[in-house]
Parts: C-alpha cells; sequence; structure tokens
C-alpha cells in the first residue's frame, strides 16, 4: 500500500482547511486548526508533499497566497494547500444554508428541522462545482482525489463529468440516515448520483453503510450486498465502514509532559467536590444537553448522598449564535443549570459548574483526567471522538455513551444508554459512580486496547489501503 501510494500524489478535499493565517501584531502567522482530520491526514500530505483543497477563513488567508491561492504550509517546506474564496452570499447559501439547515439536520433525522430554500441548493451546487473546477486544475492521470464530508456532496460527480478516470474516494464524517429521512431532501436523487461517481465511499459504522446503499437501490442501483458494491449508470462503487479514531500516541505524551495529576487534583478540590461527572459538547440540538441535565436533576433528587459530593462539569463551546434557534437552546440550558444550583446548592459547593466558550483542547485534557464520569449522551452522532479522548487519558473514570453515538458499537464495555430515557442515564450515572474500582480498570483496559488499536493512524491506512485495492 505504501509503495502505491508513494507513487500517487494524494489530493485531499475538505471544507475544512488544515491551517490558517491571522494577523497577529505586525506578523501574519499560520495556525494549526484543531480536528481530527488535519490530525490524521497532515502528517500523511508533510510526507508525500500531496495537494490539499479547501475553503480558506483566515482572516490573513489570501494575504499570503500566489496568484493561483496556493500556499505551502506550515512553511516552506510543507505541502501545498490552495484555498478557495467564497464570497458572503456563497456563505450563506452553501455552509449557512444548505450543509447545515438540510444535509446536517437530515442526516441526525431531524426532519422538521430542515430548511428545503431552493435558493440554499442552487448556492451548494454551484459551490461544489467551484471546488470541482478548482480540483479539475490541478489533477493529473495518477492522482488520488480524497473528499471529505456532507459539505461537498456532489464533488465526485462534478469531477468525473469532466475526468472520468480520476481516481475519486469520500469519508462522510457525520449519519447517513434511513431512506425515510434521505427523501424528504427535494434533490435527493442529484447527490445520490454524483456521490455514485466515487470508486469508494466509507462512513463511520455497517448502520450508515447500509443506509446508504438501500438509498443507492431505491435510486434503482444494483447492489451486490456481500461485497458492498453499488453498480450504477457504469460506476461500481464500493462501500464500507472505517471508524475514525484519535491519536491516541499523541494524547498519552501529552499525560507524560502536562503534569495532569496535579491538575486534576486541583480541579477537585477548586469544586469542592468528591467526584467529577463532566460532559463538553458544542451548541447543537444534537448534543442532547438538556436531557442530561435533566438526568442530573434527578440523581440529585432520587441520591440527595450526592449532594455536596458529586459535581457536573458541563463545558459547551458556542455555536451558530447568529441563529435564533440556538439563542434559545442556550437560554433553555442556563434556566435548568440555575434551577438545578439553586435547588441543591450549599455552602462552597455548587452541583453545576457551566463554562460557556471555546477551549483548546489541552485545557480539556485535566478535566478528563479529574472527571469520574464522563457523560456523553448525544442524541445522534456519527462518531464522537470526545469519548475516545477521555478514554485515551483516564485511569480510573467510567464511560457512559449514548447508545446512538456511532463510537457506541466499538467502545461496547462503556455504560451504554438511551439519551431519551432521563431515567436509564440517571441509573447509569448512579451505577457509574458506584462500580468497584477493580471493575472499571477491567473496563477501561478493554476500552483503552479498542481506541490504541483502532487508531488514527490504523483508519488513514485501512481507507487508503481499501480503496487503492479498486484498481487492482
Amino acid at each position: 500500500m505504501e509503495k502505491k501510494i508513494n507513487k500517487q500524489r494524494l489530493i485531499l478535499i475538505s471544507n475544512g482547511e488544515p491551517y490558517a493565517h491571522r494577523n497577529t501584531g505586525n506578523e501574519i502567522e499560520c495556525v494549526k486548526l484543531a480536528g481530527g482530520l488535519t490530525t490524521g491526514l497532515d502528517p500523511l500530505m508533510k510526507k508525500d508533499k500531496g495537494l490539499w483543497i479547501a475553503w480558506g477563513r483566515g482572516e490573513a488567508d489570501f494575504e499570503v497566497v500566489d496568484k493561483d491561492d496556493k500556499v505551502r504550509v506550515p512553511d516552506e517546506n510543507g505541502y501545498t494547500l490552495k484555498r478557495i474564496n467564497l464570497s458572503k452570499k456563497e456563505q450563506a447559501g452553501f455552509y449557512y444554508g444548505f450543509s447545515n439547515e438540510v444535509m446536517w439536520p437530515i442526516c441526525h433525522n431531524f426532519i422538521t428541522k430542515a430548511n428545503f430554500k431552493q435558493n440554499y441548493w442552487e448556492t451548494y451546487k454551484k459551490v461544489n462545482e467551484k471546488y470541482a473546477l478548482s480540483a479539475l486544475e490541478e489533477i493529473t492521470e495518477d492522482d488520488l482525489v480524497w473528499i471529505h464530508d456532507y459539505q461537498l456532496a456532489l464533488i465526485p460527480g462534478f469531477i468525473k463529468e469532466k475526468k472520468k478516470n480520476t481516481k475519486v474516494a469520500m469519508f462522510w464524517h457525520i449519519p447517513w440516515p434511513a431512506w425515510e429521512a434521505f427523501r424528504t431532501i427535494p434533490w435527493q436523487e442529484i447527490i445520490l448520483k454524483k456521490m455514485l461517481k466515487s470508486d469508494f465511499i466509507a462512513f463511520h459504522t455497517p448502520l450508515f453503510v447500509n443506509n446508504f446503499i438501500d438509498c443507492t437501490e431505491k435510486l434503482g442501483a444494483d447492489v451486490d450486498r456481500t461485497e458492498n458494491i453499488v453498480n450504477f449508470q457504469g460506476q461500481a462503487t464500493k462501500v464500507m465502514s472505517i471508524p475514525l479514531g484519535i491519536d491516541y500516541q499523541q494524547f498519552q505524551r501529552q499525560i507524560n509532559e502536562n503534569s495532569l495529576n496535579e491538575k486534576a487534583k486541583k480541579i477537585k478540590e477548586d469544586y469542592h467536590a468528591e467526584k467529577i461527572v463532566f460532559a463538553v459538547d458544542r451548541l447543537d440540538y444534537t448534543k442532547g444537553i438538556l436531557k442530561r441535565l435533566k438526568a442530573m436533576d434527578k440523581l440529585f433528587e432520587r441520591y440527595p448522598e450526592h449532594i455536596g459530593k458529586v459535581t457536573m462539569v458541563q463545558r459547551i463551546s458556542p455555536s451558530r449564535t447568529e441563529v435564533e434557534e440556538y439563542q434559545q437552546m442556550r437560554e433553555s440550558i442556563n434556566k435548568k443549570i440555575a434551577e438545578i444550583n439553586g435547588k441543591y446548592q450549599k455552602d462552597e459547593w455548587v452541583p453545576i459548574k457551566y463554562f460557556y466558550g471555546s477551549v483548546p483542547q489541552k485545557e480539556l485534557l485535566p478535566y478528563f483526567r479529574a472527571a469520574d464520569i464522563a457523560l456523553i449522551t448525544p442524541l445522534i452522532d456519527g462518531m464522537n471522538l470526545v469519548a475516545k479522548e477521555f478514554l485515551a487519558v483516564q485511569n480510573k473514570g467510567m464511560l457512559i455513551l449514548s447508545e446512538f453515538a456511532g463510537a457506541a458499537i466499538y467502545l461496547d464495555d462503556a455504560l451504554l444508554v438511551n439519551p431519551y430515557d432521563i431515567n436509564a442515564v440517571t441509573e447509569a450515572i448512579q451505577q457509574g459512580l458506584e462500580m468497584s474500582q477493580k471493575e472499571k480498570e477491567l473496563k477501561l483496559t478493554k476500552l483503552k486496547e479498542e481506541i490504541s488499536k483502532y487508531d488514527i493512524n490504523w483508519w488513514r491506512n485501512k481507507f487508503l489501503a481499501e480503496w487503492v485495492k479498486r484498481y487492482d
């Protein structure tokens, strides 16, 4: 596999860029952006000198590019990043519109939240074609073109229409819904047809694979269910589940470098808590934050012995702050936390410590270490890497995980819960708090084996190996 990849240039196409350029005083700084994609693929791109095409959103991004909108990252010895420049109108229709108000809610089964505006669709098509044209300027015969996620679903079709022999693959990072949900998109047939120009498509879980294949059958594709190959209009597309992992070794290095035990001990002292329940989320209706808070409320009501001893730390990073629904969501969360704290707070102890604002991953690690329980209960999630990050730095705690997170089928030694069942979540928290240290350690050992084996490097190598097999 390595030999084959080394002979071929990898072209990555994603919505988010791996590096941004920002003004710092009188200088422009190149900043590496957080995210699983950058973590997993940046080292490969540096090694093989590939090309990454992405939307340039940094304030100084287009001050450093050449006439072709290219720049070497992270420095002159790195690889080439080619930036897509989107107007405010394009951003509104493509990203904030179709991607976030159609693809996101439908793929997460929130059909009533979808907004099927025609102009969103027209802009989405236009921007996907803009990405494709930018890639087509670069693609040569032996290149491997790897497209990422729901914002760019049409690109495989646009590329193959111009250069039909291009080697194209996709990884879909969010859930793929059942046909009953996906069919509500008025343009679902076009989306599927464009995606099926890919030679290889991977999802996080077998469920998402099956949902996708079901949708292609409704389109009239001929499907080989044994091999998961979809044949449509002369194109054969292999479909697989390849779960995204984390950089486990990097987390191990950070444990040793950052005196996590001392910082974790201080967190408990500062919060006057014997035990910590920790949760961290982006503000979104898929995260189940309000239901989780109701479960904590019920815990203190049902098991009053935890009052004054157990503190929940909830961190929420801002998202779509200009959207009224998200403002109302934040207000509801604020009210529920105030209600819980008003009921149970005593002396210096507070039941819920709440932080709203973006926080670097490095600053989360002491909380992961301090937590006796990580309460990760999304209503639905493609994977949920936070669960794996928590496990990577843990040495004694327990993971409570929504059974509707993609990670759940791989992390079945966690305490799995239905996030809609508030009583069940409450009882899982109680179980986690009362579980013997021996049982926790046994479960942690198995969970750590899973995330260390199937890490970000495994994911990248597995995807590339299965993809290039298509051309044998």
